[in-house]
């Protein structure tokens, strides 16, 4: 089994047991649906001035969402949350702020 095999295991697990269910993502370069995310209510990032603030953020699995852009839009059951800023982005899991 190679490195590779392993991550996307992780990547599986991961999500398996810790995300809040499925989604559909809507944006303008990419789309799908039925994707596991992880919803976060607080998140805290640094504003322009470095003073620190709470946010609310939405993880997928980058192999689910291609690319994200501001105005891209996540379904979920309860809510549909625009995207405002992509805040991580390690190359297997990309953390969204949304509002």
């Amino acid at each position: 089994m190679s490195f590779q095999d392993h991550l996307d295991r992780l990547d599986e697990a991961v999500m398996t047991h810790l995300s809040d269910g499925t989604c559909d993502y809507q944006g303008s370069a990419s789309s799908a649906t039925g994707i596991p995310y992880m919803l976060d209510h607080d998140f805290e990032v640094d504003d322009e001035n470095q003073v620190p603030m709470h946010v609310t953020t939405v993880s997928v699995q980058v192999s689910d969402v291609a690319t994200s852009r501001q105005g891209d839009q996540i379904v979920t059951p309860s809510r549909t949350w625009d995207v405002q800023q992509i805040l991580e982005d390690d190359g297997h899991m990309r953390r969204l702020w949304v509002s």
